[in-house]
């Protein structure tokens, strides 16, 4: 099928297909040139597309995907790595929802220290001394 039709099936741009095939995520899918110069991608590459789209959704990088499934057998990868890359990514989630929770608190203390009335030292009011 020519890009146009992948476009459609999948939602991704041309640009993004065509910087995925320049990364190299579709190093094990088949893509052949025509007379007329076009490519022509089989059906690997529209799944290997769902799979990356798939992977994007659950935060994974562009080199976290590559390398998971930089090895893979034509439909597979390889479960042992996901579920590895899995955990490391819910513990990076982890870390962020405890900064986040932080975060929160000291806006709150602010919140309730600032007033219409506040001092100024230096430009700055004395609320975001908390």
């Amino acid at each position: 099928m020519l890009i146009g039709e992948i476009v459609k099936k999948t939602g991704i741009s041309r640009d993004t297909i065509r910087f995925y095939e320049k990364e190299g995520l579709f190093k094990n899918c088949l893509i052949t040139r025509k007379n007329n110069n076009y490519k022509e991608y089989s059906s690997d590459v529209l799944e290997q597309l769902q799979l990356i789209q798939t992977l994007k959704k659950l935060n994974f990088s562009l080199t976290e995907i590559n390398n998971l499934t930089r090895i893979r057998n034509p439909n597979l990868i390889n479960c042992n790595d996901l579920s590895k890359s899995l955990y490391k990514n819910i513990e990076i989630i982890d870390e962020q929802i405890i900064s986040l929770i932080k975060l929160k608190e000291d806006l709150k203390k602010v919140q309730s220290a600032c007033s219409p009335n506040c001092d100024f030292i230096d430009k700055k009011p004395t609320c975001l001394n908390c």
